[in-house]
């Protein structure tokens, strides 16, 4: 009894758990990037108050039931994906061949919003949209080699049990120290998932006024927001659990998200923009052949 009492518990309060660091984590973003410009920068929870003022805004205007929908499909694919990572004192849903899960779940936000942004007919939101699914491509295969390779190295699609394996051994046996070109090529990806410069191709605000985001307004920006904070927590939580050893506590788990976080934005913050070609090239050049070795490595035994 207790322990069902105790799933439905961490299933209601998951995501406001993971809503709540991915606040601290977009305002310590706004706030580093403002320092490294010399400026003083927005407080750390202005994210939060971002959301209450869109939530709050009167929508008058609707594209249609497949522009609602995708919305939908938005926040649910990252909630259904955050049941499925493991942190500590949650992973009951982690069993499952969660690998493959996750991948899957991973893919619903970005097809909901081409379908959300098709009905709008914008132009800049077509553009930023059809850049958004080319980057997919761009940076979700050396993500999913990662994947393959991490589970091959571990004998386990669990990401519960693969987290059990690297803290069985200390920092020895994180990912990252026993196969880094699988880490690196997993950390390139990542700033490409993120959207985070020199991959920022997908919003290019200077160039197609914010792009997917265009006609979104009131509360459907306000739950593209929330889906945004929540969805730094779960790419994030994600690299730490395959490549960090995962977290014994929430305290570790918060610092490694916060240094992780820290080395995402300081190449946010010293890089320009890639074109979209430049990225794709980037992403097919460097991350996927070091994924492809790291895998090839592992089927040899190396590594």
């Amino acid at each position: 009894m207790n322990s069902v009492i105790g799933l439905v518990v961490w299933i209601v309060f998951y995501p406001l758990i993971a809503f709540t660091v991915g606040v601290f984590l977009g305002g310590y973003g706004r706030k580093f990037t403002a320092r490294v410009q010399r400026r003083v920068g927005p407080s750390w929870i202005q994210p939060f108050f971002d959301v209450i003022k869109l939530m709050r805004k009167r929508t008058n205007i609707s594209h249609g039931y497949m522009h609602d929908i995708s919305l939908m499909m938005l926040v649910s694919g990252t909630m259904l994906s955050l049941y499925f990572i493991p942190v500590p004192g949650f992973h009951y849903f982690s069993q499952f061949g969660d690998f493959v899960v996750i991948i899957y779940l991973l893919l619903i936000p970005s097809l909901g919003m081409a379908l959300g942004v098709g009905e709008t007919a914008n132009p800049n939101g077509s553009i930023g949209i059809s850049r958004a699914l080319q980057m997919l491509f761009g940076y979700e295969v050396p993500f999913v080699l990662t994947f393959i390779g991490m589970a091959m190295l571990n004998g386990t699609t669990s990401m519960y049990e693969l987290v059990q394996i690297q803290q069985s051994g200390g920092i020895a046996t994180w990912g990252i120290v026993t196969h880094p070109l699988l880490g690196i090529a997993a950390l390139f990806a990542l700033q490409g998932m993120m959207n985070e410069k020199p991959f920022e191709v997908i919003i290019a605000p200077h160039e197609i006024a914010t792009g997917p985001m265009t006609e979104m307004g009131g509360k459907y920006m306000g739950m593209m927001f929330i889906q945004h904070l929540i969805n730094l927590f779960v790419e994030l939580t994600i690299y730490a659990n395959l490549f960090l050893g995962g977290a014994k506590n929430w305290f570790e788990l918060l610092f490694k998200l916060f240094v992780l976080f820290t080395l995402i934005l300081s190449v946010n913050s010293v890089f320009g923009r890639f074109r979209t070609d430049d990225a794709m090239r980037f992403m097919w050049k460097i991350p996927l052949p070091l994924a492809a070795i790291g895998v090839v490595g592992i089927m040899l035994g190396i590594g």
